[in-house]
């Protein structure tokens, strides 16, 4: 009853605001002609229509949020914190006490918008609310960005006696036409350091990037902590290109970089590359190489000369350690096997290996996504080839 109480207020609230009540202490402030279709949206959202005026964003701001759980309250903390490191502004959050704002934004949960899209919303800008609505919390944190991206830089300090922002009016109404929507960062031949990687996270939030790809191991060094097999981060993390001293990620920072992403709506997918690709490894245990060639630590960019040996029952063991530990903390779906530039490996030992692996990965609860060589391997229609290089594999 009490949370039914709640929603009501709020509701209640922005009634008024949305009819266009204006505070009697102070006088209504006239907005230069804005036009929403014109801003930079990037993306761009599905629909966009502009009623050429404008929301004050100013200190006499709430935010509101409601909705049957927590994530709705972070989403408006989120937007809430943003504004604040854009403008300097710091608006409250769901202030039932103080009536004394003039405008309002609004982030409410609504089973209207259930086209089936957990990211799908809609945004009404008014002179005087925001209201946001989506079925879920990760449509509301989309509309976020769609909002962050139009509150202008700089305040317009002609238009009242305190700082302003104006935002354009209208209404949008979004929901992304790919499902997946990644970008890949590559740790393994220059390190990034977790406060790196959030940063990073950061900006693919800002363009509702929703999948993080993590390129985690290379011949120049491998980046996540085995505890199995520890040689991998002791010798094989010791490296990048350039001749720099490497690092690596423990199973705790790794995991810090997945709860992160998951705060933003963002599903980290590990790649651990192979059959090829694989020095850092093979110098690290010298058990799973198969060219046959003396081991050394690598900082260049060339590819193509390593690989593991697809013979070799402890390389399958090995891999089965590696696939466990890694897919333990990381909750999406998927496990990226590279399986790229394999000029080492012959045809046929190269197809042996990837439908032995894709079995590892599917004993541990994970669809197996490879580069577009694995369509080589007889794959079964469960597990991905992501196109980069051949046509003819992509098709």
């Amino acid at each position: 009853m009490k949370n039914k109480i709640h929603r009501t207020h709020i509701s209640l609230i922005m009634l008024s605001l949305i009819m266009g009540c204006e505070s009697p202490k102070k006088p209504a402030i006239v907005f230069p002609t804005t036009d929403l279709i014109k801003e930079n949206f990037i993306p761009m959202p599905s629909e966009v229509e502009s009623t050429n005026d404008a929301f004050g964003l100013d200190q006499f701001t709430a935010i509101y949020s409601t909705g049957e759980k927590e994530d709705f309250n972070e989403v408006g903390q989120f937007l809430a914190d943003k504004i604040q490191l854009k403008t300097g502004l710091r608006l409250s959050l769901n202030d039932m006490e103080n009536q004394d704002y003039d405008r309002a934004i609004y982030i409410q949960q609504t089973e209207r918008i259930s086209s089936g899209n957990t990211e799908a919303y809609q945004m009404l800008i008014n002179r005087d609310s925001i209201l946001i609505s989506a079925s879920e919390a990760e449509g509301a944190f989309r509309a976020v960005q769609t909002l962050r991206q139009i509150i202008p830089e700089r305040s317009n300090d002609t238009l009242s006696e305190q700082p302003i922002w104006p935002i354009p009016t209208g209404s949008i109404n979004d929901a992304p036409f790919f499902e997946y929507r990644g970008s890949m960062l590559d740790v393994a031949r220059h390190f990034f350091s977790v406060e790196e990687v959030k940063k990073y996270i950061d900006h693919l939030a800002y363009y509702k990037i929703n999948v993080l790809h993590l390129h985690l191991t290379d011949d120049q060094g491998w980046r996540i902590e085995i505890k199995s097999w520890p040689k991998l981060t002791e010798v094989g993390g010791s490296t990048e290109v350039g001749g720099e001293s490497g690092g690596y990620f423990t199973q705790e920072d790794y995991q810090e970089i997945v709860s992160y992403a998951a705060a933003h709506y963002i599903t980290v997918v590990p790649e651990i590359d192979m059959p090829g690709h694989t020095n850092a490894a093979s110098v690290s245990y010298p058990i799973l190489d198969g060219t046959g060639k003396p081991l050394k630590l690598y900082e260049g960019t060339r590819v193509g000369f390593s690989t593991f040996d697809t013979d070799k029952d402890t390389v399958y063991s090995f891999i089965d350690d590696v696939v466990r530990e890694l897919s333990a903390i990381s909750p999406g779906p998927y496990f990226h096997i590279g399986g790229d530039e394999s000029h080492a490996t012959k045809t046929d030992d190269y197809i042996k290996f990837v439908n032995r692996v894709e079995k590892i990965v599917q004993k541990h609860g994970k669809k197996m996504i490879g580069w577009d060589e694995i369509a080589t391997a007889d794959v079964d229609n469960s597990s991905i080839a992501q196109f980069w290089s051949s046509e003819e594999n992509g098709a």
